[in-house]
């Protein structure tokens, strides 16, 4: 009877051991689905986070330098590039040296002080016509703002040689912002061979770009004689733009249309403008030109 006894106490404690073990079991389980779900869990985060699209670098935008012209910087991506040598090219009364003086005036009122350097045209009468257009530059002088400088193409050859010059002194001294050059196509005459037109054109363009202002040169286009002289300059410019006076439909009209523009995504139509008090002004677009 003892033994019978002792087995049924025997087989009780198994029974007692083996929920034990069974709680252990399903413990060690658990958590084992714990640290699985996490380890999931950790895994998609991963996953996700590698998924995720690299963020896109935002590309700088350059503070353009306004023309001072309505409408016009709208067609060179909000005007011309700071530092940049620009080339207007046109003919007689295409309106070169309004457009070039409007650019440097625009400057002078946002307090960038400008210079004008000519070598045709002598200072009493150019002050004069600009006045007609309603730019005093004899008071902008007396402010120390607008420096006009005489220069014959020989003194702009001696300014190459020299490295700079007179011309680098003022720019330097003055802190010369905007500059004008009218105009470039009598300082390629200087040259009879094209080698030598070209080194030098591409020695001045070297100079000014080495200054920190933006540059505005002039080009006078009247004949085929000096297209390949235009051709040097048009090379070496950041940007060109070309100003007509010519007869549509029996009358005189006067055009611009950009050319080229460097890293700039310019309009490519052709805008009629008439030049009034306080110089260029847009009107509307010409479908068809010729």
């Amino acid at each position: 009877m003892k033994k019978k006894g002792a087995k049924k106490k025997r087989t009780k404690i198994s029974k007692f051991k083996r929920k034990k073990l069974s709680k252990k079991l399903i413990k060690a389980k658990s958590r084992k689905k714990k640290v699985l779900k996490r380890l999931i869990k950790t895994k998609s985060r991963k996953k996700k986070i590698t998924k995720k699209p690299a963020r896109k670098i935002k590309a700088k935008k350059i503070s353009r330098v306004k023309s001072g012209i309505v409408k016009f910087d709208k067609l060179i991506g909000g005007g011309f590039e700071p530092n940049s040598a620009n080339l207007v090219i046109g003919g007689n009364g295409s309106g070169k040296t309004i457009l070039a003086m409007q650019f440097l005036i625009e400057g002078i009122k946002k307090g960038e002080n400008g210079l004008y350097i000519t070598f045709e045209e002598s200072k009493e009468d150019f002050y004069q016509n600009m006045s007609q257009i309603g730019w005093d530059l004899e008071k902008m002088e007396k402010t120390g703002k607008f420096t006009f400088l005489e220069y014959s193409p020989e003194k702009i050859k001696m300014m190459l040689d020299e490295g700079g010059g007179a011309v680098e002194s003022i720019v330097i001294k003055k802190k010369i912002k905007r500059m004008i050059i009218d105009s470039v196509s009598s300082f390629s005459m200087l040259f009879k061979e094209d080698s030598s037109k070209r080194q030098n054109v591409n020695a001045l363009f070297d100079i000014i770009k080495k200054w920190d202002c933006t540059t505005l040169l002039t080009f006078q286009s009247n004949s085929d004689k000096n297209k390949e002289d235009a051709s040097i300059v048009e090379v070496q410019s950041d940007s060109l733009t070309a100003l007509r006076f010519d007869k549509i439909k029996g009358k005189r009209q006067r055009t611009i249309e950009v050319l080229k523009m460097r890293g700039t995504d310019h309009s490519t139509d052709t805008y009629s403008f008439d030049i009034g008090k306080n110089g260029i002004r847009l009107m509307g677009k010409i479908k068809k030109f010729r």
